[in-house]
């Protein structure tokens, strides 16, 4: 059966067919859907036995996983990944006695024509599921109401900026919003400066150049851009909330790897896309931090860029301070 967009979360949780083909442009969303029929059958992902993933398996392999008995008695779940229309013959032969384990195919975008497609959304023991990106015309409007039902207020010239440097690919777009709400904290309110400063890649270059040297350990190159980057009038909240930027995105990165994700493959999915100079850099930071630390780290630029907007706040040293001590801690994960 083909099933509406507004059944799919629900049916996430609680796959009602044996087979489910989900497929489509929007890769990311096709693995992230995947990934939550999976862990829908509780205990599978942990248990060796009861979990199986192929990579576009030949008709035999497939057939053999797909009617394994469970050795716990269990039911199992068999991820099929880079489904072709080769499997069409013994899908069809397992359709007739439909088996004991969830099946679930993943597949890049399919024609009406595509066969694998038709025998998903026609039989009854089948579910299909698509995967589209959001409309570029629709995204800042989607991007306005996912913000607002998060109690977050974002304004329409930073919600178009925001749709006009996201791809509007499922995935992609929630590790975007998912950086936002972080950044909007305790304000609720997101302006284009603030929507700038948590997802553009960059900025001034000595601003930029402290930011580098912090996350990858360069306590004196910290300190060195940091002077030159106040000689050039450059704020240290405005340092400090580039700085948030940046580890915000890290930590959306390290999420990725904590899930099996390799350096390079959770930094290929960072968006905007680091810019490619960058990219050893990013990759050697992101071996540097871990997901805890990079929580900690953020928590410690929250509570300087609150610091420096007291009034009696010496802000150049106390944001000098705050990087310096972030530099100095990744120097010493590095040296491990």
């Amino acid at each position: 059966m083909k099933l509406d967009a507004g059944r799919i979360d629900a049916f996430l949780k609680n796959p009602g067919t044996p087979l489910v083909l989900i497929f489509g442009p929007d890769s990311g969303l096709v693995a992230e859907r995947g990934l939550a029929l999976a862990r829908a059958i509780p205990g599978t992902l942990e248990d060796p036995f009861r979990f199986t993933e192929l990579h576009n398996p030949d008709p035999a392999t497939l057939l053999a996983e797909a009617t394994a008995a469970s050795l716990t008695g269990d039911r199992r779940v068999v991820r099929v990944r880079d489904a072709h229309e080769s499997l069409v013959k013994p899908l069809e032969t397992l359709l007739k006695s439909p088996p004991e384990a969830l099946i679930i195919l993943e597949a890049g975008e399919l024609t009406g024509k595509s066969k694998l497609r038709a025998l998903a959304e026609k039989s009854p023991a089948a579910t299909a599921i698509a995967c589209y990106a959001i409309d570029p015309a629709r995204l800042p409007a989607v991007i306005t109401a996912r913000l607002r039902a998060q109690n977050i207020t974002i304004e329409p010239d930073a919600a178009t900026w925001v749709a006009s440097n996201v791809s509007g690919e499922e995935g992609l777009l929630r590790q975007a919003l998912e950086v936002l709400l972080l950044y909007a904290g305790a304000t609720q309110r997101l302006a284009l400066s603030d929507v700038c400063a948590a997802l553009a890649d960059g900025g001034d270059s000595s601003v930029q150049e402290a930011i580098d040297a912090t996350i990858t350990g360069d306590p004196a190159g910290t300190d060195r851009a940091l002077t030159l980057a106040y000689d050039e009038g450059q704020s240290p909240v405005g340092i400090l909330r580039v700085l948030l930027g940046e580890l915000l995105r890290l930590r959306l990165a390290a999420g990725a790897m904590a899930q099996g994700a390799s350096a390079a493959e959770a930094m290929a999915a960072i968006r905007p896309p680091v810019f490619f100079k960058r990219q050893p850099l990013v990759t050697r930071a992101l071996n540097i931090w871990t997901l805890p630390t990079l929580t900690e780290a953020i928590a410690a630029a929250l509570r300087a860029e609150a610091a420096c907007k007291q009034t009696l706040t010496p802000d150049q040293a106390f944001c000098r301070q705050t990087m310096l001590a972030l530099a100095s801690r990744a120097r010493g994960a590095a040296r491990r």
